[in-house]
């Protein structure tokens, strides 16, 4: 048969059945009675040809499929939209890139989850409202469960992922990364034979061969505005004309419809309709905006109008908040008020439609939050700005010291990384709203981010977090020790050339403190001769030994870290080319190391030794050092990016040999020699690998 004759209630229906709930449970679930419910099971028994309801219950279970993973479930009934579920799905049928188009609290989310339900095959439904510029590769590689797999890009990952079988992509809420996200789809499509992409935006993506569907009002508006009004009162009745008038009022647009549903309890329809002829006229004539979007202002400045005092207190306030909050980010924004009333007080938004309750969590839709955070202003604007970045620089700290007792590793998507996930876009909010100068909290944020980004293998976006500390740090030293943190994190991909540029202005500004600056500068040689690749390590041998020549000048005496530092960095520049050092520098590196006690140190040195022996035909010494080496970070956490990560270095010496009986000796010395050497070069992989210091 063909599906697209069954209706969105009936798809409703069959789904229930394909879960094993009766007829009664049904018809509770989807407000409608059994004999209704009696009536759809017919018609699927009808439609899908098979003799009874368990085999349309086994029908129901194999149509799922793997489905569609980050469905927003929905609360309430899906009326009306029937004719908009399968012009939708036809255009799916049609085109790869299918955009759904309407104005805000049109019900495109809604549609949207809806169609991906229904649909026959995998994917992923990814909300991009709390996401900024730049990071929707980010959000939806998080939505897939990908990460950064270096020397792999995100995007590389991405695509790889999504080159494996027919799946759906819904990007929910495009308005605001409009460009971002065409230019990503284009990409995605022409990559992706298999992927479908279904958008939600309020103006097209712009790519070719996209078809556009446009949301009109809701045809079963009255249908829509009953059944929402009789879950606030079960004895709810009126008059079709007083209905039809106040959804007419209304636009038929489905959110301003259930906002003054909710209301219909305490003002009944007489009421309601007084209430939106003073709300219209409060609020029409505004400019810069559509009819439509002044309507859905006036429905949302009316339910606004009728809280008391208190609530419009807190809801305002909450329009902070871009990706959701709890309860104890919600008592942040009001320390006034305490825990209980906010408690209560969320719950009072919550009935009257105003907040969302997810699990623990709550959220404000997108156009409800961008009308409450209007309400913001003046004074009032600065100090909830400064109360979530104090709140969001005290979650990203206590996120770092689960992170720290607990020594998760990146791979690990339970625990701290799913809290870090439902906070991060706000902690991301809090840091860009602050200027770039000196502030403690800033600056306390900014780090924590960097070093939880790390652990979250976004590795880039550590990097820039830990710039955007140095330029809030409040002296030079500290701001000296970001850039150290962003160079080392710089390791992670391959960036050597960035991570010496970083390690060179932290130098500049680590001036008055002369180990400080000789840290940076004997890391910068090192990292130099160590990783020799890109324009920036055309420096000249002279240039390098200027740099060790300043280093060893600006030190303090009796520092023993800082001498091991120096140690290595006069054994890599004596090597005599790129990626060699002097034998002789590099065992004195290795003793002066093992003074401090330090094993990052002392692996740092043992990486010069055991290039310098590798390359002096001592292989069994240079295998012995890897062998160290790896012993030393094995403990080490990988989510740090000041800590050496664990290396896979000695999994060549795993490798199967040949029968030594085939090959000569001068091909074993040669075999031997290369299996060393690689040993060696992915040891550089390991964070820290230089030898740092805390």
């Amino acid at each position: 048969m063909n599906e697209g004759t069954v209706s969105a209630r009936e798809a409703e229906v069959l789904e229930a059945l394909g879960a094993h709930r009766s007829n009664a449970q049904i018809a509770g679930a989807l407000h409608i009675s059994i004999r209704t419910v009696e009536s759809h099971v017919s018609s699927l028994l009808r439609k899908y040809g098979v003799a009874d309801r368990r085999e349309l219950a086994d029908l129901a279970g194999s149509r799922r499929g793997p489905g569609v993973s980050g469905i927003p479930a929905g609360r309430t009934t899906f009326v009306g939209r029937s004719q908009d579920t399968a012009t939708v799905r036809d255009a799916l049928g049609r085109s790869r890139l299918v955009t759904l188009l309407g104005p805000g609290g049109m019900g495109k989310t809604r549609l949207a989850a809806v169609v991906a339900t229904q649909w026959g095959a995998g994917g992923v439904f990814v909300d991009l409202v709390p996401v900024r510029a730049g990071l929707v590769t980010r959000a939806i590689a998080t939505a897939c469960g990908l990460t950064e797999r270096p020397p792999q890009t995100l995007d590389q990952v991405l695509i790889e992922h999504l080159q494996t079988g027919r799946s759906l992509l819904v990007l929910d809420n495009c308005e605001h990364l409009v460009d971002e996200v065409a230019a990503l789809t284009e990409r995605l499509l022409r990559t992706c034979p298999e992927l479908t992409v279904l958008a939600t935006s309020r103006e097209r993506l712009g790519v070719r061969a996209e078809t556009t569907v446009l949301l009109p009002p809701l045809d079963a508006a009255a249908e829509l505005f009953v059944d929402r009004a009789r879950v606030v009162d079960p004895e709810f009745q009126a008059s079709a004309d007083d209905i039809a008038e106040i959804c007419a009022r209304l636009d038929g647009i489905p959110l301003a419809i259930e906002l003054a549903a909710a209301r219909i309890g305490s003002l009944g329809a007489d009421g309601l309709r007084a209430a939106l002829d003073d709300r219209l006229r409060l609020l029409s004539g505004g400019r810069g905006m559509d009819e439509r979007h002044r309507s859905l202002a006036a429905v949302i400045g009316w339910s606004h109008e009728l809280l008391d005092e208190r609530e419009r207190l807190l809801f305002r306030r909450l329009g902070i908040y871009v990706g959701g909050f709890d309860l104890a980010a919600a008592a942040a924004t009001s320390p006034e008020l305490g825990r209980g009333e906010v408690a209560d007080l969320l719950g009072r938004l919550t009935d009257k439609s105003l907040a969302v309750r997810r699990g623990s969590r709550w959220l404000l839709l997108e156009t409800i939050r961008e009308f409450a955070h209007t309400q913001l202003s003046g004074d009032e604007l600065a100090t909830a700005q400064d109360r979530r970045l104090h709140w969001a620089a005290d979650t990203a700290a206590t996120l770092e010291g689960r992170l720290d007792e607990n020594g998760l590793e990146p791979d690990d998507r339970t625990g701290w990384q799913q809290s870090y996930d439902e906070v991060v876009a706000d902690l991301r909010a809090a840091l860009a709203a602050t200027p770039a100068e000196p502030d403690p909290a800033a600056h306390r944020l900014a780090r924590s981010l960097g070093h939880l980004a790390f652990a979250r293998r976004e590795f880039l976006e550590s990097v820039g977090h830990y710039r955007a500390a140095a330029e809030r740090a409040e002296d030079r030293v500290a701001a000296a020790f970001d850039l150290r943190s962003a160079a080392d994190a710089t390791i992670a991909i391959s960036d050597a050339q960035t991570g010496v540029e970083l390690l060179l202005d932290a130098a500049d500004r680590a001036v008055a403190n002369g180990n400080v600056r000789a840290t940076m500068l004997a890391l910068a040689v090192i990292a130099v001769n160590r990783y020799p690749n890109g324009s920036l390590f055309e420096l000249s041998g002279e240039e390098t030994e200027r740099l060790l020549t300043e280093a060893v000048g600006c030190a303090q005496p009796g520092d023993p870290q800082v001498a091991a530092l120096l140690a290595a960095a006069k054994a890599w520049e004596q090597g005599g080319r790129r990626m060699e050092a002097d034998p002789a520098l590099a065992a004195e590196a290795v003793t002066a190391a093992r003074r401090t006690g330090d094993p990052v140190l002392v692996a740092g040195a043992l990486d010069a030794l055991g290039v310098a022996d590798a390359r002096h035909g001592r292989l069994r010494a240079a295998r012995a050092a890897a062998v160290e080496r790896m012993e030393l970070v094995r403990p080490l956490p990988r989510q740090n990016p000041m800590r050496p990560r664990r290396s896979s270095m000695l999994s060549t010496s795993r490798r199967r040999r040949r029968p030594r009986s085939v090959i000569s000796v001068r091909q074993r010395r040669r075999w031997a020699r290369r299996t060393i050497r690689s040993a060696i070069i992915r040891t550089s992989r390991c964070r820290g690998s230089s030898g740092c210091v805390r």
